[in-house]
């Protein structure tokens, strides 16, 4: 997979994480700079369970010793129906005429560690999906666009709560699965 790809789904679930903040913070609005750690603790736990995720993926990923590129076809099959499968679940609550999302105490850090890893299970098979299609990924490539993009669009989404910025969850949210879907589709052309 190219560079391009890991910054796309980093933009992804850094949107993800921007309506997750925004949500939160029109809750329990904290303040800014207390924000930022919680903010920088959910992205360094998302970071964390994407590394686990490619790292388990390459270990299940189908290789041939004779030929290396025998199986690609094969996993980026698997990478498409993760990714089509974590869109759907992300997808799924703003398709109701009600949604009803999870909200979560930013001023409690056990709650902010539970919303980190509940939030992070999507993350974690995304990066299965990767590690099943990039053979040994560089920790680099996997590390710096999703801190980055969950640390920026992350207190993005907690200043728009504060502020109680009307944002459209339900577009953002279409613009992050077509945004993860399209990485998917793209690793099956290419494959």
């Amino acid at each position: 997979m190219y560079l391009v790809s890991y910054i796309v789904i980093a933009l992804a679930f850094g949107i993800c994480t921007m309506l997750l903040f925004r949500r939160c913070a029109e809750a329990t609005p904290v303040h800014l700079l207390p924000g930022l750690g919680v903010v920088a603790a959910v992205a360094v736990v998302h970071a964390a369970l994407y590394w686990l995720g490619t790292t388990v993926g390459d270990m299940l990923a189908f290789r041939s010793p004779e030929e290396p590129g025998r199986y690609s076809d094969l996993n980026s099959y698997v990478f498409l129906g993760l990714a089509a499968m974590v869109a759907l679940k992300m997808m799924g609550p703003y398709l109701r005429r009600e949604a009803q999302l999870p909200l979560f105490n930013l001023a409690d850090w056990w709650a902010v560690l539970a919303m980190a890893v509940a939030t992070g299970v999507n993350v974690l098979l995304t990066g299965v999906g990767v590690g099943f299609v990039d053979p040994q990924p560089s920790i680099h490539k996997v590390l710096w666009p999703l801190l980055t993009a969950s640390l920026l669009l992350g207190y993005l989404g907690l200043m728009f709560g504060r502020q109680k910025v009307d944002l459209r969850p339900r577009r953002w949210m279409i613009i992050a699965c077509i945004l993860l879907l399209g990485v998917a589709i793209a690793a099956v052309i290419n494959a």
